[in-house]
């Protein structure tokens, strides 16, 4: 009789226990969680996207327009969730960077335009193009820029994104190209240039990227040839004239050759392409010889940023010629013709009898004074250019240069 009000009494609370557990074991579920939270979520998704007015009061009047209460409401929702995932992602962004030591922005980043420091910035295929200072975005400061193959492209000075101040430029393969100054991306102010072997090309002063000012020229050893004036890319040639022979030897160490006729003599510049003929001064109180005209192998004329190929453009630089006509060629000439045409750039080589007495000196002892020439002579700033031609308005093959009579010694 006990036995059964016992089960009786432990199967009534079973069932009463029973459902209680139940829901709490429902309640307590992964699943009844989710699709409780996503169902509160969606209805409130719902009516706050239900942004529908249905009275008067749900309306803000906005210089007279009525903007519905519930949309300004969805407005400022979505504007501060996008706001907290910037702010949660720029965060993030700093943290990273701030735990590798340099921050690193690829180029277009909007954060490096507020940045100053050290940085590191990648290119638009995410290669290191930059690590250096910026200022504000800008690259101002030092630093390096590399190619997308990773190798040092410049290193040194930069300012608002420019080389600007002291650097050091490479070829692509990593080889030194100019070590100086720098003014807006350009070799300005004073540097060594160097060949793509490694060479040294030319030591001194430089604008807007071209030898300008008193530099020094090496040939492909390094060794010195020529320490003058320079005016964009080309030698000054007429800072020869009037020198005397001993100071052109100091100014000029590359190969020459002496060539002396019964008449006259004239040494060929081989590493600067220029011959000069020489004055015999006795009467002076050194008596030494000086220049009196040089004679520059090359076929165009530079005018400061254009160049000269024809009679038409030295007529437009210089204005009408002062002379011109036919002429028999001189013996410097003839050595100004062979040389052209041995440097394929001439025409018909000028037959002339030349003895060899030692490697740099040679005697001529005749040359065909008959064959002509045709001479435009121009006077420009005390100087007197004639340029050689092998015909009437056609180009020139060389120039001289020489002093106006009267012009200073």
């Amino acid at each position: 009789m006990g036995n059964n009000l016992l089960q009786v009494l432990v199967t009534t609370i079973k069932a009463r226990i029973t459902p209680i557990v139940t829901k709490l074991r429902l309640w307590l579920s992964w699943n009844y969680i989710r699709t409780q939270l996503f169902t509160r979520i969606r209805d409130f998704l719902a009516s706050l996207l239900n942004v529908r007015p249905r009275h008067k009061k749900d309306y803000y009047e906005v210089f007279g327009w009525l903007i519905s209460k519930r949309l300004a409401f969805a407005v400022l929702v979505v504007i501060g969730v996008l706001s907290l995932s910037y702010l949660l992602t720029v965060n993030k962004t700093l943290k990273t960077a701030k735990t590798v030591g340099i921050k690193t922005y690829d180029y277009d980043s909007l954060l490096l335009r507020f940045t100053t420091g050290k940085v590191r910035i990648n290119g638009r295929s995410g290669y290191l193009a930059y690590e250096g200072d910026v200022e504000k975005g800008s690259v101002t400061g030092n630093g390096k820029l590399y190619n997308p193959e990773g190798v040092v492209v410049y290193q040194g000075a930069f300012v608002k994104n420019k080389y600007q101040g002291n650097g050091v430029s490479y070829y692509n393969d990593g080889t030194m190209e100019y070590t100086g100054n720098f003014v807006e991306n350009e070799f300005d102010g004073t540097g060594k240039l160097y060949r793509e072997n490694g060479s040294l090309a030319y030591d001194g002063e430089f604008s807007q990227g071209k030898k300008d000012g008193q530099g020094t020229l090496y040939d492909s050893g390094s060794n010195e040839i020529y320490t003058g004036g320079f005016s964009q890319d080309e030698l000054v040639y007429s800072d020869l004239l009037g020198k005397s022979v001993s100071e052109v030897a100091e100014s000029y160490s590359g190969g020459r050759t002496l060539y002396e006729s019964e008449d006259d003599f004239a040494v060929l510049l081989d590493d600067i392409d220029a011959i000069y003929l020489g004055q015999d001064n006795s009467q002076s109180l050194d008596d030494e010889t000086t220049v009196e005209q040089v004679l520059v192998l090359k076929d165009t004329f530079p005018t400061g940023g254009e160049t000269c190929e024809s009679v038409a453009d030295l007529e437009q630089y210089f204005g009408m010629p002062v002379y011109e006509g036919n002429s028999d060629v001189t013996m410097p000439e003839a050595l100004a013709i062979n040389r052209m045409v041995e440097a394929g750039r001439g025409g018909n080589a000028v037959e002339m009898e030349i003895r060899s007495e030692y490697d740099d000196y040679c005697i001529v002892d005749g040359w065909d004074a008959s064959r002509a020439v045709y001479l435009y002579s121009f006077e420009k700033d005390g100087l007197v250019y004639t340029f050689v031609c092998g015909d009437r308005d056609g180009g020139f093959s060389f120039y001289s240069i020489e002093r106006e009579e009267g012009g200073a010694a």
